[in-house]
């Protein structure tokens, strides 16, 4: 993996969790602090996503996860999806520092279900300013 500007970007040791820990049975409360603030962190309205680190590493969450379903993301839902992971990393961030107690069942639902499945689809379907179709 040396020499590869996405490993550069993201960071040895987040890629190997994102591409070796990161399962499909992950839940946001087993997702690295690391990697949940950076999730936290991404800004949605940036046109390119390429060159920032919260969004390399939120983009190839994203992307591990489509394959654990053996589907292929469609570049046209990524703002809605980055969307969907900072909102849900924001709130598992509170939890961690007992801000927010999360007594919804969808949170111990697999992070891979919960943006490949029901509510990442509603996710996708939704108009939203910077993704409107």
């Amino acid at each position: 993996m040396a020499d590869n500007p996405i490993v550069d970007l993201i960071g040895q040791e987040e890629f190997e969790w994102l591409s070796s820990r990161f399962s499909d049975s992950t839940t946001l409360m087993d997702v690295p602090q690391d990697i949940l603030d950076r999730l936290a962190s991404v800004d949605i309205s940036r046109r390119g996503y390429g060159g920032d680190r919260n969004s390399v590493t939120a983009i190839a969450l994203i992307t591990f996860a489509y394959r654990m379903t053996h589907r292929i993301p469609e570049a046209r839902h990524g703002p809605k999806e980055i969307l969907l992971l900072k909102v849900l990393a924001r709130a598992e961030a509170q939890r961690r520092k007992g801000e927010r107690d999360l007594e919804n069942p969808c949170w111990r639902v697999p992070l891979v279900e919960l943006i490949t499945g029901a509510v990442g689809e509603r996710v996708r379907a939704m108009r939203v300013m910077n993704a409107p179709d």
